[in-house]
């Protein structure tokens, strides 16, 4: 190459790539890199425009009471389609993470999901929030005013966040769960049992309640500790007093032990799957029928 600018900006979006990758690797440049660059940024400008336009949309996954089958609420999900198709959450939030959109997405996300409640007085909404919405120090001040404007129940609402916040920024992340808490605002750790969050941080943020990860239901299905490793979470939670839901629950099997557990509540394919606001409506009918 004798262009050293074109060198420095291959040499850019290699190391750009191998950060993305993870620690301790080298990646070296190839045409794709580009392409995939390209890609990117053609679907950043979509999701700006969906985000502009309202297109982005939510749907509804029921969370049900582990003893009575009793829909208690419902978490809120993001979804995408695009003219060519579904683009996956796990393609598009990160997007918006990396490009700034998270905070504009979060929120959209909030306002439809609470608007859409109102016709659920008697269910808690959960709400999925990125740890880069909760180092915004607007955010907590964000959220209250947006409580307001919709005439919503803080109480009703549980924001859910993943531990990687607790490791990014602990001391923002405490300060807007701290303000939030003063309105009614619930937490709940997301993920527990994939990572490295403690019993110890359920009580030093002060989560309401805690979300087992899937991981951990697909493995009390299998021979070996599984089972133990399961009843022993959920029973350090239980003797905090912290109420566990466990998601991903797709055969009765895995109900019944999370059941024998003392697992509070279930999410998943066995009881529901993510619907549109008013097939919620119908499907509350139906479990109180």
């Amino acid at each position: 190459i004798s262009d050293a600018f074109e060198l420095l900006r291959r040499a850019d979006i290699s190391l750009y790539r191998a950060k993305e990758e993870g620690k301790g690797r080298a990646i070296g440049y190839h045409a794709e890199l580009d392409e995939e660059r390209l890609r990117l940024l053609r679907l950043e400008d979509d999701l700006r425009a969906a985000l502009a336009n309202g297109d982005v949309t939510v749907v509804y996954q029921p969370l049900v009471s582990a003893a009575t089958g009793a829909l208690n609420g419902v978490e809120a999900l993001a979804r995408w389609f695009t003219a060519s198709g579904p683009v996956s959450p796990e393609v598009f939030i990160p997007l918006a993470e990396r490009s700034g959109l998270i905070d504009k997405l979060g929120m959209h996300v909030l306002q439809k999901s609470l608007q859409n409640a109102r016709a659920w007085p008697g269910l808690k909404l959960s709400v999925n929030v990125s740890p880069i919405q909760l180092c915004n120090p607007a955010f907590a001040s964000s959220v209250s005013r947006l409580l307001d404007d919709e005439g919503f129940d803080p109480s009703r609402l549980t924001l859910e966040i993943t531990e990687g916040v607790l490791m990014t920024n602990p001391d923002q992340a405490k300060r807007a769960i701290d303000e939030l808490h003063k309105t009614g605002v619930r937490f709940s750790l997301d993920d527990f049992g994939c990572g490295y969050a403690s019993i110890g941080a359920l009580r030093q943020f002060g989560f309401d309640s805690m979300k087992i990860d899937r991981s951990l239901v697909c493995a009390a299905d299998k021979e070996g500790k599984g089972q133990d490793v399961l009843r022993a979470t959920i029973a350090l939670a239980t003797a905090l007093s912290i109420p566990v839901t466990a998601e991903g629950i797709e055969t009765s099997a895995q109900a019944d032990i999370l059941r024998g557990a003392g697992c509070d509540q279930l999410q998943g394919y066995l009881v529901g799957r993510p619907m549109s606001a008013a097939d919620i409506t119908a499907f509350g009918e139906a479990t109180a029928a």
